[in-house]
């Protein structure tokens, strides 16, 4: 499964995949493969990324709309 939310809490953020693949301590082509659903995130990456965007694991990962208010955009 993509991520689309990651992605697009991303670019809400100014993020690219290159940033977050070191905030993960992952390599690019790792976290390429992960938020294109080709690889899983651990528990502990989704974790991080979650608090990373002051939202919860279920809000980025299992959710389909973007929630501007869980965002410094909203």
């Amino acid at each position: 499964m993509e991520f689309k939310k990651l992605k697009a809490y991303r670019q809400l953020k100014g993020i690219n995949q290159s940033a977050m693949a070191k905030l993960l301590n992952i390599s690019l082509n790792t976290y390429n493969f992960k938020e294109n659903g080709k690889k899983s995130f651990t528990l502990d990456e989704a974790k991080f990324i979650a608090d990373y965007f002051n939202t919860n694991i279920e809000e980025i990962f299992f959710s389909q709309q973007v929630n501007v208010k869980f965002t410094d955009a909203g």
